[in-house]
């Protein structure tokens, strides 16, 4: 088994995209919602 330091393994990347994905995703339906209770409740 050869121990590669600097390059990273394929399922950590896609780990990580699919982290960095899903939090843009919530932020994004985070802001969405708080416009829309904004423009509804003032």
């Amino acid at each position: 088994m050869t121990h590669r330091s600097h390059e990273i393994p394929q399922d950590d990347l896609r780990n990580l995209v699919r982290v960095v994905s899903a939090c843009t995703l919530g932020l994004w339906a985070f802001a969405a919602g708080l416009l829309i209770g904004v423009f509804l409740f003032s």
